[in-house]
């Protein structure tokens, strides 16, 4: 077994990419975008190659001064932390063991100080503390249109849907060209977002919504901007990224409800199977009829008494999940 380290993306090999499945934000290339936009991030890529030479297992991992660990309580404890995990609040993790697992993990556990692994599909960590992080919301399009995702909700929900759709009914909607019409007030309108919520680990740079992988509409009311939705289209799937608003026209016009919808339109009108609606703001996104994939973080420390601390409050720091049962659609259970 060999381990090694590298500090630039684009020194990855191929083979990199090939452990890496669907997921788009562990691709080479989408790292070398991210080393490029985000410049406090520092990642060190750790590569794991069995007896006979080939890449067995993949993490990547990258330091951050200031988190607060208690982030799901009233609490507030900020720490250094060793993430492996990616720059960005998404659904993905950024860990692939192979059968060297047991390896990986040493790896991680001999990393100084607290380590917290993200959005693992599973608490199978041996050694770590393990609760539940955010779940991603995830809705299926089974509908043949827009008006078939309306006409298949219970009436409760579709009367709360069309109370949107008459409050928001003088937005306009229109995609941008990321690099040169994504302005300082779209940005600004992201950060509103980001400031408002109460659960946030890093502040994503301009430069990160210019991204060309990227799909980018607007709201208009009028000709002014008062909110956008950043897409990342995933093959069948369409991933929700980021969003922002202007909130001095928020509750007169509904503008963040209505972009959710316009997401789940432009998702059936351009074939895609499922809207991954992200982590955060879960309450809303289930009363689409999103339901929730239930995620996990893996926290240790390297010395042994503070890691028995882990391992005794990190259910009392885990995230607690929306335990009541929308049933959006007419054969919801």
């Amino acid at each position: 077994m060999k381990s090694i380290k590298i500090y630039k993306a684009s020194e990855l090999p191929k083979e990199w990419d090939a452990l890496t499945g669907d997921n788009p934000y562990l691709k080479r290339k989408f790292l070398e975008f991210i080393e490029g936009t985000e410049h406090d991030y520092t990642p060190t890529y750790h590569l794991f190659y069995d007896d006979e030479g080939a890449l067995d297992s993949i993490f990547l991992s990258h330091p951050r001064k200031g988190y607060n660990m208690t982030m799901f309580t009233k609490f507030v404890y900020r720490v250094k932390v060793t993430f492996i995990y990616l720059p960005m609040c998404v659904t993905r993790n950024c860990i692939v063991m192979g059968k060297l697992k047991n390896f990986v993990l040493d790896e991680i556990k001999a990393i100084k100080g607290y380590k917290m692994v993200l959005n693992l599909d599973n608490r199978d960590m041996p050694g770590f503390a393990t609760g539940y992080t955010c779940p991603k919301c995830i809705l299926q399009l089974n509908f043949n249109s827009f008006d078939d995702y309306f006409a298949s909700m219970r009436s409760d929900y579709r009367n709360r849907a069309k109370k949107v759709m008459a409050k928001s009914s003088v937005l306009t909607f229109k995609f941008i060209d990321n690099k040169t019409q994504f302005t300082d007030e779209l940005y600004k309108q992201y950060l509103n977002v980001l400031n408002n919520s109460k659960m946030r680990i890093e502040t994503l740079s301009k430069e990160y919504f210019e991204g060309e992988q990227f799909s980018i509409f607007v709201a208009y009311l009028q000709e002014k901007p008062v909110g956008f939705v950043q897409l990342l289209p995933n093959g069948k799937e369409l991933i929700f990224e980021f969003v922002g608003v202007d909130y001095k026209y928020n509750a007169e016009y509904a503008v963040y409800h209505r972009m959710l919808y316009e997401i789940i339109r432009y998702g059936i009108d351009n074939g895609y199977e499922s809207v991954d609606f992200g982590q955060t703001a879960d309450d809303i996104k289930l009363k689409l009829g999103s339901k929730y994939v239930y995620l996990y973080a893996a926290l240790h420390h390297s010395n042994p008494i503070m890691n028995r601390i882990c391992d005794i409050v990190g259910k009392k720091i885990q995230y607690k999940p929306v335990t009541t049962p929308y049933r959006v659609f007419k054969g919801d259970e």
